[in-house]
């Protein structure tokens, strides 16, 4: 079977170091095309590759049956949905979209138009985390009644960037936020509620960059958490259990 013909969209630090290795090395993917202005960088690291400045021109190319999206995250749905309208099957990079109504539209034209859709979550694959969750299946831990994880960080100066700028989907939730929320939903599912405290901490900060969410399971809790101001960052995950199963 040939390759899938696949078009990057994005070639900042999420296309150039997360997504174009891993569709380069996957057996069943080509990197056909990447869309970016970035063209001296696409013509260094893969110069087989197609470049469009414009996404539009990438989505329109008849020879792509897989668009990737790795762009800001307040593109997404916009992108995600002139791809699917064309035809295309579609990766989006987390976060999916900035709201469950965007998502959904997203998932509705997906199944009118005959085409996979899915949301690129990589820290499904941590070792820490494959640990947690080949633990928790197995029973091993017995009834998990306290789960936390972090992803603290000791950064004091602002970062430039749109990750850290005041735009729509800019911020740590948006960000880091979306990994831990993704594997707390992996391990436990839907919680009943959700508290959720988010605030910007350093000075000159224009988006969030402390989050604390607590989620409720019943009896169980998770608590979700990350920070810029952290200088001696403690356990990623750890969790209090009843005694293993017999």
């Amino acid at each position: 079977m040939q390759p899938i013909p696949t078009g990057l969209i994005g070639y900042g630090t999420a296309g150039a170091f997360f997504h174009a290795p891993l569709i380069a090395a996957a057996e069943g993917l080509r990197l056909a095309a990447i869309g970016s202005r970035r063209r001296d960088d696409i013509r260094r690291d893969f110069p087989e590759a197609r470049a469009y400045d414009d996404p539009r021109d990438l989505i329109a190319d008849p020879a792509i049956e897989l668009v990737v999206i790795a762009t800001p995250n307040d593109s997404h749905a916009s992108l995600a949905h002139a791809a699917l309208e064309a035809g295309k099957h579609v990766v989006v990079d987390k976060p999916f979209t900035l709201d469950a109504a965007s998502a959904d539209a997203l998932i509705d034209l997906a199944r009118r138009r005959g085409r996979t859709l899915s949301v690129f979550q990589n820290r499904r694959w941590d070792n820490d985390f494959l640990t947690v969750r080949r633990l928790v299946d197995d029973g091993r831990l017995g009834e998990v009644a306290y789960y936390e994880a972090h992803f603290d960080r000791f950064r004091p100066e602002i970062k430039p960037g749109w990750r850290e700028s005041e735009t729509p989907g800019a911020g740590l939730l948006y960000d880091l936020g979306a990994h831990l929320i993704d594997q707390a939903l992996v391990l436990f599912g839907m919680p009943l509620a959700v508290t959720a405290d988010v605030t910007r901490q350093r000075a000159g900060a224009r988006a969030d960059d402390y989050m604390h969410l607590v989620l409720d399971y019943g009896r169980r809790r998770a608590v979700l958490h990350a920070a810029m101001l952290v200088r001696d960052p403690g356990p990623a995950t750890w969790c209090t259990a009843t005694a293993a199963a017999s």
